[in-house]
Order: C-alpha cells, then sequence, then structure tokens
C-alpha cells in the first residue's frame, strides 16, 4: 500500500512487526538471524549457511543467507496495520554484510527499501561506484562515510537512522562500519554520512541485482535506538582472533624512561633507530601492573603487533593522513607515496608509525612501532601493525603519561624537539609553481607591499632552473638570482628555493658528473646505477643513507645559498619516479649500501627514511654554509622524528571545501605526531579556488603553524588579490591578525622547541576529560590558550567555561562573513604585538599589548619570549621570558611581569592592557614590571 510521506514511521513499524518475535523487547522492534533454513529451501539462488559472519564488534550468532543473482532476493511485504501512537522519533536499521564477487562495477546489491514496488532507498554499493553507498529514488549514489570504502569480500556492518519530520524531508544517517562497543555519540564522525529526503516505504529486499553478483546477509535488526541494532562485542573477530591464536607476548621488556617501556619480540638485536633521537639503554624492568603491552606473531609472511585496548578509548595521531581526527576505525598505509590530489586517502606522503590514545578519564598513551619497512596501521579492532616478515625484529615502545599534554612532552624526549625555527618562518607565504621570470617575482612582491598585506615569503618552485637541473638556475628566466633576492630583501621578503633527489642524467652537467665520479648513487638489484624519470627526464638518485653521499649533498648548498638564497624546499622526496610500473617511487629491491650505523640494505627498507635522510643532509649543508643563521628546510617526504631536520606540509591538496575542511585534522594529527610546524597548501593545489573557498580558508589558514598559500602552474592566478576586493579585504584582515599576534605565536614554537608542546593543539586539550570535544574536527587551538572556530564550520561541542571572544585589529567576527572566532581562555593572558608588514620589522622597541581574561577566582597568567629571531645568540642567554600575572583587587585587576629570564630582562616596559571580561573590554596602560591597574571606569 502506498503512505504519504508523514507516515514514514508508522510504514516502518508495519514491516516490524509482522516479523517480530514475540519475546524481543520494546526497543527491538525486528531481527532476523536466519535460523529456520527451510523458509528459503526452494528458493532459486538463496541460501542458508550455518554460522555468522564474522564482523568485528559483532555478536556472532545464528546463520546468514547467500543470495546469487537474484533480482528481487528476500522480499518482507507489509500487508497488515498497526496502530500509529506512539510514534518513535528514531528508526534504526542494521545489517552485516559481504560481497563475494571479484568485481562490482556494474554490479549493485544490498538492502533495498520499495514503496508501491518502485525502489526508494538503498545501502550497499550502487552500479556506478565500487564503494559502499547508499542511493535514493533518483539513482544517486552517495559514498558512505568520509572516505570511499572499496566493496571487497571483507565483512561491514551499515546502520541506517531516520529520523521523522512531519514537516519536511526525514534526516537521514548512514554510518559504515560502526563501532558497536561504543555509544551513538562516541562514534567517530567519519563514519557517518548525513542527507535529507522524503521516504516512505511499505517493504524490504534483499538483493543481489546483477550477473555473478553474489553476497551475504547477517543479523538484520531493526529497532528504535542505538543499542538495539548495535550489540556488544568483545569479540574483535575472526581477522584478528585468527591472528592472537598465534601470537606470543614480548620475550624481552625493559624500562627506558618514567613510565616508557620497550618491548621486543624476542632479544633485543642491533637496531639503528630513526625515531629515537639517542640511544636508549635499558632502565630496568617494566613495573607490575603495566597497562598495555604488545603481542608478536608471524602469519603468511607477513609479522604482526597487536595491542588490544579498550572500546571507549579514542585514537589519533598516525602522521601525515586524511580523515577525521579521530583514528578509530581507519586503516593506514605506512609507505611515503607521491600522491596528487589525495588520490588514494590511506597513504600519503609521509609515514608516522605511532598511535596517540587518550582514555576516557583523560590520561593518555602513545605507541612507537620503531620499524621503517612498508607497513600498515589498522585500527579497525584495537591496534594491529602488519609488516613484511622478512623486517628484522624491530621494537615497540609504550608510553603511559597522565594527560594528553604530558604524552606530548614525553614523545618529545624519545623523538627530540623541533630546532627554533627563525621567526621570518612564521610568517605568512606566497607560493606558486612557479613564479616566473623573476619579472614577476618582482611583480608579486611590489603588490604585497602596495596592498598592504602582511606576507614573509616569496617561494621558487622548479620552473627557475636550467631544465629542471637541480642547483642551477634558468640563463632567460633567472639570469641573476642573486639581484633577484637582493631585490625582495630590500622589501622585507625571505626566499625558499626547491631542489629535488633527482638528479638529471646528463653527463657535463656538473652535479651528475661530481655525483658519478663519487659513486653517490642508489644502484639497482644487479649493481648499476638505477636511472628513473623524473621531472628532468631521466635521473639518478643519490644514495642518502651513506656518510659519504650525506656529504657530498651538504657541500652543495654552500654555492647554492651564495646567491642570497634564505630557505630551502625538499620536494619529490619519496622519492617519486615517473614510473608506475614501481608504484610512482624506485624498485623495492634497489640497493642502498648504508654505512655508519646503517647497514646495506633494499629500498623497501630505507624508502620510508629516504626524505628524512636527505632534509637531514639539507639541514646540515645549510648550517654549515651559513652557521650563524637558523636553517629553515621544508620537505615533502619525511618519518617520525623527522621533525628535527625540517618543516612539512601535507602535499598536493584539491581547491575543494572538503580539503579545506580536511586541512584542520590532518594538521592536528600531524602535530600529535611530534611534527609541530606543519599546514596544507592554503587555497588548495589542484585545481581554481573560487573567491569565497580562498576567503574562507585565508582566513582559517592564517593561524596554520606553517602558513603558505600554493597553487599548481595549471590553475587561475591565487594571490589574495586576483579574486577581487571582498577575498582581499578578508586575506589582508586574517593576516594582520596573525602578525598581532605573532609574540604570541613565536611563544608558542618557543614552547615546542624546549618541551614538544604542539603548536596547533586539538580542542579536547582544553579538557581532556570532556568527551564531547575528541570528536571535534574544524575548531582548534593555537598554544593552551587561543581558540580558533573557523566561520565556515558546523556549530560543535564547545569547552564547558566559557572562552571570550577577541578582536584584534577592529573585526568583528560576529559579523564578518570569513573571519574565525578567536577565544581566549579564562585565566590566561596573551602578547601581542602591533600590524606589521613583515616580521623583519619586529623588534621590543615596538609597543606591546596584554589581553587579560581571568578564571572564576579572579586570576590569570601567560608569558612572552623575545629574541633576535635569528642566529643563536639564545642559547647564550640573548633572550627575554617574561611571565605575567593577573589577579582581581577589589573592582580593579592589577597585571604585573612577576618574572624575567635571560640576558634581554628589562627594568622598565610601557605596555596596553586590555582585560575582557562578559561585560566587555577594560583598559589600562603603565608599566608591566612595577604593575597596570585596570579599573572597569577607565574609558579606552
Amino acid at each position: 500500500m502506498l503512505l504519504n510521506k508523514s507516515r514514514i514511521i508508522t510504514t516502518a513499524l508495519i514491516l516490524f512487526v509482522l516479523l517480530l518475535p514475540a519475546s524481543a523487547p520494546a526497543d527491538i522492534l525486528f531481527t532476523e538471524s536466519f535460523s529456520d533454513p527451510a523458509a528459503y529451501h526452494d528458493a532459486e539462488n538463496i541460501s542458508i549457511l550455518p554460522g555468522s559472519l564474522n564482523a568485528k564488534f559483532h555478536r556472532e550468532t545464528g546463520d546468514r543467507i547467500r543470495i546469487q543473482d537474484r533480482t528481487h532476493g528476500v522480499t518482507y511485504k507489509l500487508d497488515k496495520a498497526i496502530p500509529s501512537d506512539p510514534q518513535p522519533d528514531d528508526l534504526y536499521i542494521s545489517f552485516c554484510y559481504r560481497v563475494l564477487s571479484d568485481s562490482t562495477k556494474d554490479k549493485f546489491s544490498g538492502l533495498v527499501l520499495y514503496n508501491n514496488g518502485s525502489e526508494v532507498f538503498g545501502l550497499g554499493n550502487d552500479y556506478v561506484s565500487q564503494n559502499y553507498s547508499f542511493w535514493t529514488s533518483d539513482g544517486q549514489g552517495i559514498p558512505i562515510g568520509e572516505i570511499p570504502i572499496p566493496v571487497d569480500k571483507q565483512v561491514h556492518q551499515i546502520v541506517l537512522r531516520i529520523t521523522a519530520n512531519p514537516d519536511g524531508p526525514e534526516r537521514i544517517k548512514v554510518g559504515l562500519d560502526p563501532f558497536c562497543r561504543r555509544s551513538e555519540s562516541r562514534q567517530p564522525s567519519h563514519i557517518w554520512t548525513e542527507y535529507e529526503t522524503e521516504l516512505a516505504f511499505d517493504e524490504l529486499r534483499l538483493r543481489s541485482g546483477n550477473e555473478n553478483s553474489v553476497c551475504e546477509f547477517d543479523e538484520i535488526r531493526i529497532g528504535t535506538d542505538w543499542t538495539s541494532v548495535t550489540l556488544a562485542d568483545n569479540n574483535p573477530g575472526e581477522y584478528i582472533s585468527k591472528l592472537t591464536q598465534q601470537m606470543a607476548a614480548p620475550q624481552t621488556a625493559n624500562r627506558i624512561g618514567t613510565s616508557v617501556a620497550r618491548f621486543w619480540p624476542d632479544k633485543p638485536v642491533g637496531y639503528y633507530s630513526f625515531a629515537l633521537n639517542k640511544k636508549r639503554p635499558p632502565q630496568g624492568p617494566v613495573p607490575s601492573g603495566w597497562k598495555l603491552e604488545p603481542n608478536f606473531g608471524t602469519l603468511d609472511d607477513k609479522q604482526y603487533v597487536y595491542v588490544s585496548i579498550p572500546a571507549e578509548v579514542d585514537l589519533y595521531g598516525t602522521g601525515e593522513v586524511t580523515g577525521s581526527l579521530m583514528r578509530n576505525g581507519k586503516k593506514i598505509t605506512l609507505f611515503n607515496k607521491d600522491n596528487y590530489g589525495y588520490g588514494e586517502p590511506d597513504q600519503l606522503y609521509q609515514s608516522h608509525p605511532w598511535v596517540f590514545g587518550v582514555r576516557p578519564d583523560g590520561s593518555a598513551f602513545g605507541i612507537v612501532f620503531d620499524c621503517t619497512w612498508k607497513s600498515q596501521l589498522d585500527l579497525r579492532a584495537g591496534i594491529l601493525f602488519t609488516t613484511t616478515a622478512v623486517a628484522p625484529d624491530f621494537p615497540v615502545i609504550v608510553i603511559e603519561a597522565d594527560s594528553p599534554q604530558q604524552l606530548m612532552h614525553k614523545l618529545a624526549d624519545l623523538t627530540g624537539t623541533m630546532p627554533m625555527p627563525p621567526r621570518w618562518a612564521l610568517g605568512y607565504q606566497q607560493c606558486r609553481y612557479s613564479y616566473f621570470p623573476d619579472a614577476r617575482v618582482r611583480e608579486v612582491a611590489d603588490t604585497f607591499r602596495a596592498k598592504q598585506i602582511p606576507c614573509d615569503v616569496i617561494w621558487f618552485d622548479i620552473d627557475y632552473m636550467d631544465g629542471f637541473r637541480v642547483f642551477t638556475f634558468d640563463p632567460n628566466h633567472f639570469p641573476d638570482p642573486a639581484a633577484t633576492n637582493e631585490y625582495i630583501h630590500n622589501q622585507g621578503f625571505k626566499s625558499v628555493w626547491m631542489i629535488d633527489p633527482g638528479v638529471k642524467h646528463d653527463p657535463g652537467y656538473s652535479i651528475y658528473d661530481s655525483g658519478t665520479e663519487a659513486d653517490v648513487w642508489v644502484k639497482t638489484a644487479v649493481g648499476d646505477t638505477y636511472i628513473g624519470p623524473v621531472w628532468p627526464g631521466d635521473c639518478v638518485f643519490p644514495d642518502f643513507t651513506s656518510p659519504a653521499v650525506r656529504d657530498w649533498w651538504a657541500d652543495l648548498y654552500k654555492p647554492f645559498l651564495a646567491h642570497g638564497i634564505d630557505g630551502v624546499w625538499n620536494d619529490m622526496n619519496e622519492p617519486a619516479v615517473f614510473n608506475d610500473k614501481t608504484n610512482g617511487t624506485m624498485p623495492l629491491d634497489n640497493q642502498h649500501r648504508g654505512g655508519g650505523e646503517l647497514a646495506p640494505g633494499l629500498h623497501i627498507r630505507y624508502h620510508n627514511v629516504y626524505g628524512m635522510l636527505m632534509v637531514k643532509a639539507s639541514r646540515r649543508g645549510i648550517k654549515d654554509a651559513r652557521p650563524d643563521k637558523r636553517p629553515f628546510v621544508l620537505s615533502r617526504a619525511n618519518f617520525l622524528g623527522g621533525h628535527r631536520y625540517a618543516a612539512t606540509w601535507t602535499g598536493d591538496n584539491n581547491a575543494t571545501r572538503k580539503h579545506m575542511e580536511l586541512s584542520i585534522p590532518m594538521s592536528l594529527n600531524l602535530s600529535l605526531s611530534g611534527q609541530p610546524f606543519n599546514g596544507p597548501d592554503i587555497g588548495g593545489f589542484v585545481g581554481d579556488a573560487t573567491p569565497e573557498l580562498w576567503a574562507h580558508w585565508i582566513s582559517a589558514g592564517a593561524f596554520y603553524p606553517f602558513s603558505r598559500a600554493h597553487s599548481a602552474k595549471d590553475t587561475a592566478d591565487q594571490e589574495p588579490w586576483s579574486f577581487g576586493p571582498e577575498t582581499e579585504k578578508a586575506a589582508r584582515t586574517a593576516l594582520q591578525r596573525r602578525y598581532r599576534l605573532m609574540p604570541y605565536i613565536y611563544t608558542a614554537f618557543r614552547k615546542a622547541h624546549k618541551t614538544g608542546s604542539p603548536v596547533m593543539q586539538p580542542l579536547f586539550f582544553a579538557d581532556p576529560s570532556d568527551l564531547s570535544l575528541r570528536n571535534q574536527d574544524h575548531a582548534f587551538l593555537i598554544g593552551p590558550d587561543l581558540m580558533v572556530v573557523p566561520k565556515w564550520s558546523a556549530p560543535g561541542p564547545m569547552p564547558k567555561v566559557a572562552w571570550q571572544t577577541i578582536s584584534l585589529v577592529g573585526e568583528d567576527s560576529s559579523t564578518d562573513p570569513y573571519q574565525c572566532d578567536l577565544k581566549v581562555r579564562p585565566g590566561s593572558i596573551i602578547p601581542l604585538g602591533p600590524v606589521v608588514q613583515t616580521t623583519e620589522q619586529i623588534n621590543r622597541s615596538l609597543p606591546l599589548s596584554l589581553i587579560v581574561v581571568l578564571d572564576q577566582q579572579g586570576k590569570a597568567s601567560g608569558m612572552l619570549y623575545e629574541d633576535a629571531g635569528d642566529g643563536y645568540g639564545y642559547q647564550k642567554g640573548q633572550f627575554c621570558l617574561s611571565i605575567f600575572a593577573a589577579h582581581r583587587q577589589g573592582s580593579e585587576v592589577i597585571v604585573q611581569c612577576t618574572d624575567q629570564q635571560g640576558d634581554w630582562a628589562a627594568q622598565k616596559r610601557l605596555v596596553s592592557v586590555k582585560v575582557v571580561d562578559a561585560n566587555g573590554t577594560h583598559h589600562g596602560f603603565g608599566d608591566i614590571v612595577s604593575g597596570v591597574k585596570v579599573s572597569p571606569d577607565i574609558a579606552p
């Protein structure tokens, strides 16, 4: 019978009451475990198989049904009416599902809702894609979850939630592989897709619709709440159970730090750790009652490490990854890859074999899988690390911490902290593939200054080179690079120039000739020099595992930097090779000769650290060439611990809203993996950004730790003024805000340098015990005290204590269409400087301002770190670390510098103070050393 839209829930109830077991509880309307084979015994191409589909976190009971080549499949018709009152607000449908066909293209199957004989809604895989999808009556297929998951022979669970809406379209929420041991509100956001459509149905079918299409269904359940359709199961499933049966406890375990333990599958063997900053000798046995212990095993030519964790633990980190902040349920390939446009979303340019866990009580743990070989991290059922069986034994390091912040400090103690960057590297940076010829570079620099848009750096991509030969300059486009650098230096800009690892195979080219003479190139499996195509054509590649090769590479930088170059960009260093037969890199059986502490080995062993070794050599060469300056190196490829040598960006993203939204959890998870100096290409690298997209992106991108716009050569111009006056205004305001915050940002980088504290922090760092903050993908913190809420983000959970919204350059983010809300934590003091056009203009004679937000006790504190902005004088005491404190005294607020450290301590310093509270902003001015009084009666 045909039911109108307002009767959707009644329609569903009709279906379920027909098949409702008499003993079912009120919240479960229907369950079908296929326990009666006779019901389908004579049906064509339909069979009942004993045993349940074995899905992760799913109760394994009853039998399952297999359907093959059956257009109509199994049908449940609605032919009886039931009372419509009371109607539930929500209806849930769940089922387990597996496709057995070798290919799913043009073969649809799944659970389908019908109305009056017509298909209106389906869940499974559709005609067009080979991904798990849901589709509507108009044939539109929509991938389930934020990243499409290919349909294969794995078991998946799908959950449909329908929220009734008599006055409009129903709200549909579809999830793939929900973690049933967790409540609905605690499910990771990445498993869900939300949609609105009018939906009425009178029939449910299980279908396998096209030729040679075979699928299985299990445990169809329909109820009125989450719990009724997602039965709790502590069994991790057949996949993990099979592995754990042959796994063993570690043979060697010892403590290597306070609440830090290292586990080996056997007796320790000699190995070199790229992740750790120094050797860690055993300090004694692992304490009794240790919470997490890995198990080790080998099966089917693979090594496995499995760590069982409670269901309610939230997982983060895992390095450079797409998707949501929370990593539960993810599977990540650890094999550095040139990944244009993030075409393979679970495999990007860097590898960080590291998992960051937070328990419900706010305590935290971290796990380092100290292995460089091609591997996989599977977080769908506990924590499973997999690599090839031929890899030598490697240790697993487990860190326990009282809080996420303490965990980051302990990780930094193991892997080292980032070096203090030059201050200019914290300014805004403009890049394109490519700015050429040199006249175009001067034009861009002139326009930034003419339009008064703050900027510190202009970047030079590969078109500055002579035929893409590294360490050369195009004689036509860049005949005098020193003069080009001098021109932009005179306007307060710095320059960063690209250097790739591929050296053109070109006898007579000096770099190739000197490298060939020194025998520095990577070899093939039979010992010949490996040659592979990159931008210059055929290229050879330095073998950075050799100390002698790293010395040779470092020495190339001195004459290169003599042209006035300020920083270096190492790109394509996965290494990327334009060869489909080797999956975009060199053959995995290529030979590296090693040397020093590195053993000779195959490329599959050293692939993930090739870029790390390159930037290590580059950094040393830059420092040797300019010992009085802090090097700046940016790298596309890296490995856990590589923050010691280079900053990073997240590669070739797209100019889409989706990638703008992805950029924040990507940067946050890199930050939680020990890489504080990171950010994406603002505006997107691939494709043309719209004016609105670029305005939104720069408004949030002004607060990335690494803030750089970058676009490909086949795109439209993407300088701030290229999009029209509205976008230009948004960019100017956003960047003025960043530069006013430079004292606070520079202080945050100093904290990262000293303690490993991330510059960009997830919102749950504000209150690790608040579970509602754990899945906040868009709002984030800069340092501990400043919250950034992008204008384009959907409303989400906020800290329970109200943070105060501030204005920095006269903007009103409540009415501005683009500017992020900036909120200050109660109990904090934020130092500000004036708006400048370049960090070169920053010095201690400029005015200093403090924004003060008191906590409930009427107190606040903060700090300001200052040094020369470059060089190493700070290591000899040439700095000032000021500690500020504020307290309420009657109707006044007293703000004072309570301590100063370093040789730059001042006896007197005039500051402007703003105390922000629910009643507005109150102003004061005076000597901060003596103390500044702020009264609510003082006018601005």
